[in-house]
């Protein structure tokens, strides 16, 4: 039986423990769940330099559901650690990691055979 993309995805819900717990209002936040990213998580970067801080946390957010204005008391050493998390997603987005194909690379995409010579760019011509 062939698997679901949904078991091929290498992209489950990610649980960081955080060192520092956040705050919001009463609550007390231990841990962050990052959540399987779709389209809709790099749209809330749109307008952020892809190196900044703004596009990360914009990005954390959106894979979080943690407001950025609670994300923003996060100690350096747990961003460290996120920001990791979140180059997998980034790599995901540019196409570095493609989940269709089964993650494997293409390094031949004219599917020629291997050991198959080029065609000549010259032709000849019989007299």
């Amino acid at each position: 039986m062939e698997r679901t993309r949904a078991e091929k995805d290498p992209f489950k819900p990610e649980t960081h423990v955080l060192r520092i717990p956040l705050r919001k209002g009463e609550v007390e936040i231990r841990e962050l769940t990052l959540q399987p990213p779709v389209l809709k998580d790099i749209l809330r970067t749109d307008g952020h330099n892809p190196e900044s801080v703004a596009y990360a946390m914009a990005l954390l957010s959106s894979l979080t559901g943690v407001p950025e204005s609670v994300l923003g008391r996060i100690v350096p050493e747990d961003w460290a650690d996120l920001r990791v998390l979140l180059a997998k997603t980034n790599l995901r987005f540019m196409g570095a990691i493609n989940l269709l194909d089964g993650g494997e690379e293409d390094d031949d995409p004219t599917g020629a055979e291997p050991d198959t010579q080029p065609p000549s760019s010259a032709t000849t011509c019989a007299a």
